[in-house]
Protein backbone atom coordinates (compact mmCIF):
# COMPACT_ATOMS: atom_id res chain seq x y z
CA UNK A 1 0.00 0.00 0.00
CA UNK A 2 1.25 3.47 -1.15
CA UNK A 3 0.10 6.43 0.90
CA UNK A 4 1.17 9.92 0.23
CA UNK A 5 1.72 12.95 2.44
CA UNK A 6 0.30 15.59 1.05
CA UNK A 7 1.04 18.23 3.48
CA UNK A 8 4.14 19.43 4.28
CA UNK A 9 6.33 17.72 6.75
CA UNK A 10 9.58 19.30 8.77
CA UNK A 11 12.05 16.26 9.26
CA UNK A 12 14.82 16.58 11.64
CA UNK A 13 17.91 14.61 10.21
CA UNK A 14 19.77 15.17 13.87
CA UNK A 15 23.08 15.55 13.49
CA UNK A 16 25.13 15.50 10.12
CA UNK A 17 28.45 16.47 8.45
CA UNK A 18 28.92 19.46 6.47
CA UNK A 19 31.22 18.24 3.39
CA UNK A 20 32.23 19.92 0.30
CA UNK A 21 32.91 17.31 -2.25
CA UNK A 22 35.80 15.38 -0.43
CA UNK A 23 36.52 17.75 2.48
CA UNK A 24 34.45 17.81 5.77
CA UNK A 25 33.73 21.23 6.56
CA UNK A 26 32.34 20.78 9.97
CA UNK A 27 29.11 19.72 11.48
CA UNK A 28 25.53 20.82 12.04
CA UNK A 29 24.01 19.64 15.70
CA UNK A 30 20.27 19.46 13.28
CA UNK A 31 19.26 19.38 10.09
CA UNK A 32 15.62 20.17 9.21
CA UNK A 33 14.11 19.66 5.99
CA UNK A 34 11.00 20.37 4.51
CA UNK A 35 9.29 17.21 2.79
CA UNK A 36 6.78 18.24 0.50
CA UNK A 37 5.67 14.60 -0.58
CA UNK A 38 7.01 11.12 0.69
CA UNK A 39 5.36 8.01 1.21
CA UNK A 40 5.96 6.92 5.50
CA UNK A 41 9.03 4.41 3.62
CA UNK A 42 10.10 7.28 2.03
CA UNK A 43 10.43 9.31 5.40
CA UNK A 44 11.92 6.81 7.29
CA UNK A 45 15.00 6.14 4.61
CA UNK A 46 15.21 9.71 4.79
CA UNK A 47 15.47 9.64 8.55
CA UNK A 48 17.63 6.45 8.44
CA UNK A 49 19.86 7.35 5.82
CA UNK A 50 24.08 7.68 6.43
CA UNK A 51 24.29 10.20 3.26
CA UNK A 52 21.90 12.80 1.82
CA UNK A 53 22.95 14.87 -0.78
CA UNK A 54 22.03 18.26 -1.52
CA UNK A 55 22.46 19.26 -5.05
CA UNK A 56 22.16 22.31 -6.63
CA UNK A 57 19.79 22.72 -10.24
CA UNK A 58 21.79 23.86 -13.11
CA UNK A 59 18.73 25.89 -14.28
CA UNK A 60 16.16 27.27 -12.40
CA UNK A 61 13.15 25.16 -13.15
CA UNK A 62 10.67 23.53 -10.68
CA UNK A 63 11.87 20.28 -9.50
CA UNK A 64 9.35 17.08 -10.10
Amino acid sequence: MVMHINVSLNLNLGKRLVQVGDKVLGVCDGVTINVTEATPEEVTQLQEAPEIRLLKPNREEPIQ
